[in-house]
């Protein structure tokens, strides 16, 4: 395509958000910090409050078990809830068509189309075999580009290229 875009057509899947949620989770400081902390907080203060109460050893062991499950489910559900929410953001567009540029990501599709989002919108990406992952600086959605929308193998490494010049890597 003429003057540097690249066009990506593709249909978006649960799967694409689902992946591109665990690639970022596992991929980025932000991701990790938000997997390991509220287990490490729900931890301490169960220790804290059985240090200072002076809990018996088996119920220290069944609280910290009960904290621990608990803490790691909600983890768990909200990094699902935040792939469903981005997901849901582009599912009504069907097929879709996304052009990468100097400018931004200009996506359009079925539904309404979507304004061109400039570089500054977001804060990094990361990748994958079968995805390129952008995080948004706005709240916590993501954006998940196949790369099986490419028609052109060569395509991926501008597309890359591109992304390595306008954000940085996680």
């Amino acid at each position: 395509m003429s003057n540097g875009e690249i066009v990506l057509d593709y249909r978006p899947t649960a799967d694409d958000y689902r992946t591109a949620m665990r690639a970022w989770s596992s991929g980025t400081w932000p991701g990790r910090r938000e997997l390991v902390l509220p287990t490490v907080m729900a931890l301490t203060g169960v220790g804290l409050y059985a240090w200072v109460r002076g809990f018996d050893p088996v119920i220290s062991v069944i609280a910290t078990g009960v904290v621990l499950l608990t803490a790691v489910t909600g983890t768990v559900r909200g990094r699902n809830r935040i792939a469903r929410e981005s997901y849901a953001r582009v599912e009504s567009h069907g097929d879709c068509r996304t052009l990468v540029s100097e400018a931004g990501l200009s996506t359009t599709g079925a539904g309404p189309d979507g304004p061109t989002v400039d570089w500054q919108g977001f804060s990094g990406y990361c990748e994958t075999p079968e995805l390129f992952v952008l995080s948004e600086k706005r709240g916590r959605a993501l954006v998940a580009l196949p790369k099986r929308g490419a028609t052109d193998p060569a395509d991926l490494a501008r597309v890359r290229a591109l992304l390595d010049g306008k954000l940085r890597r996680f």
